[in-house]
């Protein structure tokens, strides 16, 4: 008995080597995770753009002072405590801006990836009062995607395939997805056991009193959702167990894309309903590492149409200009 379960053990063991040193996986999704984080931390830069002094400047709100006592007081760092020189900050800031957009568009690999971790995790310490969960979570993936090939797919960038780069790459790729979809199972893990423990959740009214929130009220839509008891209770007993399970559906492969669908809906919601957009945008792409066959279709789908369009137009024109036809 006790031979057939050592078997059986390095059985499981040799399948977890072999998926780990075999070849990078879900490359694809993970690079669309890069693009998104990307994509949330440009429009961080450029939302706050008009008002950066104010709100991240050395004379700003927290101020120079305040910057570097909230820092040592974390013990953590930002390049904004450097300097009180005015220009200082609008070169870093700047700077950051320009790296977060190369980031998006897939330019730079590794090294600008890792500069835009310090440089945004600078920003964020410079007034932490801006930091939601949707921020928090994009500086944390950064480092682990420093592990992966996230820049495989949805990059401006076109050349001829990159090579594996062998069993160390592939090691190094794998463990980088495991920490992210460890880190976002767990999100949704403690979520749920923190909501079942809740009174309002128990009872399934908590939403109806987040709905009516001020920040969240939306008048054209909230009071045709709250007005149906029903559909209130049955969506805060759906978000508890699918937040408390979510870990067990998605170990089994035929219950991953019920998993993803269910949080992709309702990371929908939270966009729409409470304005949590870059929080709800960087969930669904953690989501999404889970079904990375989906993703690959979807690119191939997605390229493809973009280079039928680009094919047309580029036809049309060419058949425009003038001479095409005596040419």
């Amino acid at each position: 008995m006790d031979s057939l379960v050592i078997r059986a053990l390095g059985s499981r063991v040799s399948v977890v080597a072999d998926w780990m040193v075999d070849a990078p996986r879900a490359t694809t999704a993970l690079s669309l995770l890069r693009a998104v984080v990307g994509v949330v931390s440009t429009a961080f830069y450029i939302r706050q753009y008009a008002g950066r002094l104010e709100f991240f400047g050395p004379d700003g709100v927290y101020g120079l002072e305040g910057i570097r006592d909230y820092t040592a007081g974390i013990g953590t760092w930002s390049l904004y405590a450097a300097s009180d020189s005015a220009v200082f900050f609008e070169v870093i800031f700047h700077i950051g801006l320009v790296v977060a957009l190369l980031v998006t568009l897939g330019v730079g690999g590794r090294p600008v990836l890792a500069a835009h971790y310090v440089l945004l995790w600078s920003l964020y310490m410079a007034n932490p009062a801006f930091m939601d969960g949707g921020d928090a979570l994009a500086a944390t993936a950064v480092l682990f995607l420093l592990l992966t090939r996230c820049y495989s797919a949805f990059t401006i960038l076109k050349g001829r395939r990159r090579p594996e780069g062998g069993p160390i790459a592939s090691v190094l790729n794998n463990t980088g997805l495991l920490l992210l979809v460890t880190q976002v199972t767990v999100v949704y893990l403690m979520a749920g056991l923190y909501k079942v423990q809740g009174e309002l959740w128990q009872d399934g009214t908590a939403l109806y009193y987040i709905l009516n929130v001020p920040e969240f009220f939306l008048p054209e839509l909230t009071p045709l959702l709250v007005q149906s008891d029903w559909l209130m209770v049955i969506s805060a007993y759906a978000t508890v167990l699918t937040s408390v399970f979510f870990p067990v559906l998605v170990f089994f492969r035929a219950g991953r894309p019920v998993a993803v669908t269910a949080m992709l809906t309702f990371h929908l919601a939270i966009a729409l309903l409470m304005g949590l957009t870059s929080f709800a945008i960087v969930m669904a792409a953690y989501d999404l590492l889970f079904v990375n066959a989906h993703v690959v279709s979807l690119h191939r789908r997605a390229r493809s149409l973009w280079n039928g369009a680009l094919a047309r137009i580029s036809t049309r024109f060419q058949g425009g200009t003038p001479g095409a036809e005596s040419a």
